[in-house]
């Protein structure tokens, strides 16, 4: 089980985790996202709302951020 945090004086909201919907290859070409955001060490997230599309612009790598992969997607509050 995960623990809540709790900020007192706040309401308690469920966090959102990353969601990967897409994925963008180097010239731009669009497929369906293959992996989930827990299959990597490193997820930063590059642009919220990206090309004003309400969607956001992630680049998710393990080791070597020279293999990393970019992804379109939802950061949501940025948790796995």
């Amino acid at each position: 089980m995960a623990t809540k945090c709790i900020v007192l004086g706040f309401k308690y909201v469920p966090s959102k985790p990353i969601e990967f919907a897409q994925l963008l290859t180097q010239n731009l070409t669009l497929y369906s996202a293959s992996s989930e955001p827990k299959a990597f060490q490193n997820i930063e997230l590059i642009c919220k709302n990206y090309r004003n599309m309400k969607i956001d612009l992630m680049f998710a790598y393990n080791e070597d951020r020279s293999c990393g992969i970019l992804y379109i997607g939802n950061w949501n509050d940025g948790i796995v």
